[in-house]
């Protein structure tokens, strides 16, 4: 089963890109900086959400006590669980460094595609 559940996430974001990208060359045929800057903005606000919702809780099981810990298997059982937590943690993370590196190149990009266009029209 955690095969389909990586499976949805793959799918999910696939399908984010696609509805970003489409929507992206809509808005950027109309050459108007203000409303494609809202429109990635709104898409990172979006992604963003999406990528919150992937974020783990903390494992609720752990122990009260030391003697909960004594059992070695109770031991790798919860050691088990908190590493699951943080390494999806970590991808939540590094998926957020790039979304946010490939966002801020966009803005930089359509900024200076638009100054370069006004300048060359004077």
């Amino acid at each position: 089963m955690d095969f389909l559940e990586h499976f949805d996430k793959f799918y999910i974001k696939i399908g984010f890109l696609v509805v970003f990208f489409i929507g992206y060359l809509i808005i950027t045929k109309k050459n108007n900086l203000k409303l494609t800057l809202q429109y990635m903005l709104y898409s990172y606000g979006i992604a963003i959400l999406l990528l919150m919702l992937s974020i783990p809780h903390i494992f609720s099981g752990f122990p009260y006590d030391v003697s909960d810990l004594e059992n070695k298997k109770k031991l790798l059982y919860h050691l088990q669980k908190n590493n699951e937590a943080l390494i999806k943690t970590i991808e939540a993370f590094r998926d957020l460094v790039f979304i946010t590196f490939m966002y801020l190149i966009a803005v930089i990009s359509k900024i200076i595609k638009y100054f370069k266009l006004q300048n060359s029209s004077k």
